[in-house]
């Protein structure tokens, strides 16, 4: 039975895995079961069995407990604290996530559909849209933020291409640079991006003595949220590591 489970969760790992729909987290949580019920299985009739499959099973639970709540807290830490007009941040900037040719893939369209929403209720703000050129694109991301926030109705002297980061902390790093230029005060920023990347966003935004403050649009379908706050377990783990 156990070696049966086995082959069932590592089979689901894979399609997750191979299938372009972005759940390849998911993939690696299926296989990584998978791998624990295979070696509880190859420790049958193993003369110190008893202990370790305790301890075996005592990581596992750890491991576990880890994930899990982390990803809580990354689901919890998503909501949004945008201050009120009179109290915003003059540094607003909307993070990139991957396009398709000229187009914004869905978790990008999400971001850019609530930097829309912010821009139009706040008339007298200009945004930094950030994001360089990845290997499989055809452009940078701003650019192609900026041409669908124009097409949406934003005026394009409101919006600022930062076209050379390629991580979320260079989002930052590059974005605060051009607002110091235009004279903005960088010491409180406004980051608009997902509600499962804000939690990092926000740390690091921090890490980099700034006061941050956040607006998460919503990640649809949900296992794609899950999958995404899975995966931002592991980065937020790796962002507090890199000094």
């Amino acid at each position: 039975m156990r070696i049966r489970l086995a082959v069932l969760f590592a089979l689901l790992g894979v399609i997750c895995v191979a299938l372009p729909l972005h759940i390849a987290m998911t993939g690696v949580c299926f296989l990584a079961l998978a791998a624990v019920l295979t070696a509880l299985h190859l420790l049958r009739g193993h003369r110190r069995e008893r202990l370790w499959r305790a301890v075996l099973i005592a990581l596992s639970c750890v491991c576990a407990a880890a994930v899990i709540g982390g990803t809580g807290y990354v689901i919890a830490s998503g909501r949004s604290d945008v201050p009120d007009a009179a109290d915003a941040p003059e540094f607003v900037v909307v993070l990139g996530a991957q396009i398709h040719g000229d187009q914004p893939s869905r978790t990008l369209r999400e971001r850019l559909d609530l930097a829309r929403e912010y821009l139009l209720a706040h008339p007298d703000a200009v945004c930094i849209v950030s994001g360089g050129q990845g290997p499989d694109e055809l452009q940078t991301e701003a650019s192609v933020m900026k041409a669908w926030l124009v097409r949406s109705g934003i005026g394009e002297a409101r919006i600022i291409e930062e076209t050379e980061a390629s991580n979320t902390r260079q989002n930052l790093i590059f974005s605060e640079r051009l607002a110091a230029q235009m004279g903005a005060d960088t010491s409180r920023v406004l980051i608009i991006t997902s509600e499962f990347h804000l939690c990092r966003a926000k740390y690091l935004a921090r890490r980099l003595g700034m006061e941050p403050r956040g607006l998460g649009s919503r990640t649809t379908p949900w296992i794609l949220m899950v999958n995404y706050a899975v995966r931002e377990v592991f980065a937020f783990g790796k962002a507090m590591l890199i000094p």
